[in-house]
């Protein structure tokens, strides 16, 4: 019979102890946007508030005062390792990454958390091929939450209203749609959409609620237009350093994977959605004026921005994906997933 020693036990024991605990992990997430924005507020301080309490303290973030990098240089700050964490907008690896800027064409999803969702399984389901994001680890994609049109002075309510105009815009599409539209378009970084707001060299920019807040338009918005389905949206990626990825424990990568994908679109969709909703309030206390785009204005919207389909089918077939099977499976799901949005 085989009996249990007090040897046994207590080497057993000695064993136990000596075992090392799975050690602490430190990540570096850099902040590139203002803390004060919708990018910080309602997704890398939530996110990492997440993984925190999902790891029970066993993961933690330093995030610098300062940014690390200019935006437009993030995917670098990851992959040389500058940063294991860090957000860019898709616009600045537009080069390197197509395929997600389907999000980006206006009037399809009616919010941005169904636009994050069908974006994210759309690219789970078909964009994931194409190996766009090789080199970093793709933690998720999400959008910004639609986009208005503030004017610093009259209203635009019909297609007329747009000539004379000067908008500041974010990406080259925009400026496209915004020049068929009828008015004058200035691509600009988001860094610089204050100052042209603020200074008059822009009549307006085609931004989300919350950059009343987040970029302080309040102050210098008078009127809002507002479209079914969005002037568009953002699409933004949220990149991790490959190498850090693949050396963390498997419990500790389970915790980010748990938290990232969906999960994380629906999240960060939801977190700018937020933003944008605690703008309102500003809108009744600066007496900016809203409104709402008639169904005749809207035909006439639709039918100028039909290039950025055919632009954005034409990067499908250079990376030999369905285009059309594609576009019409996030339409679809963008409709689906509306109710996800919390108000």
């Amino acid at each position: 019979m085989f009996k249990t020693t007090p040897m046994l036990i207590g080497g057993a024991l000695a064993l136990s102890i000596a075992a090392p605990a799975r050690a602490d992990v430190t990540l570096t997430m850099n902040i590139p946007m203002p803390r004060a924005s919708s990018f910080f507020v309602g997704v890398q301080q939530p996110w990492a508030k997440a993984v925190e309490e999902a790891s029970h303290g066993h993961i933690k973030f330093v995030m610098p005062a300062a940014s690390l990098a200019p935006l437009s240089r993030q995917w670098e700050t990851i992959t040389s390792g500058i940063a294991d964490i860090s957000l860019t907008p898709t616009e600045y690896i537009r080069e390197r990454v197509k395929l997600p800027t389907l999000a980006e064409i206006p009037f399809l999803a009616p919010n941005g958390v169904a636009a994050s969702v069908a974006i994210w399984r759309t690219y789970v389901k078909y964009f994931a091929a194409a190996n766009e994001y090789k080199g970093v680890h793709l933690l998720g994609l999400w959008t910004t939450g639609g986009n208005v049109l503030q004017t610093r002075s009259r209203p635009v309510t019909q297609i007329s209203d747009f000539q004379g105009l000067k908008i500041w815009v974010a990406t080259p599409n925009m400026a496209k749609v915004i020049e068929n539209f009828g008015a004058t378009p200035v691509p600009q970084a988001n860094s610089n959409m204050y100052e042209m707001m603020s200074g008059g060299i822009v009549d307006g920019a085609v931004a989300g609620m919350g950059a009343l807040i987040s970029f302080q338009l309040a102050h210098y918005t008078k009127e809002i237009t507002i479209f079914p389905g969005q002037l568009g949206y953002t699409v933004q990626s949220f990149i991790m350093n490959e190498q850090k990825y693949k050396s963390l424990a498997p419990a500790d990568r389970a915790v980010i994977d748990k938290l990232s994908g969906e999960a994380f679109a629906q999240m960060a969709g939801q977190g700018f959605v937020d933003q944008d909703n605690h703008a309102l309030p500003l809108i009744k206390q600066n007496g900016i004026k809203t409104h709402e785009a008639s169904p005749a204005f809207m035909t006439i919207l639709r039918e100028r921005v039909g290039f950025y389909k055919a632009n954005w089918l034409a990067a499908a077939k250079s990376r030999s994906i369905d285009g059309e099977a594609a576009y019409d499976y996030y339409v679809k799901t963008a409709q689906e997933s509306a109710s996800l949005m919390k108000r």
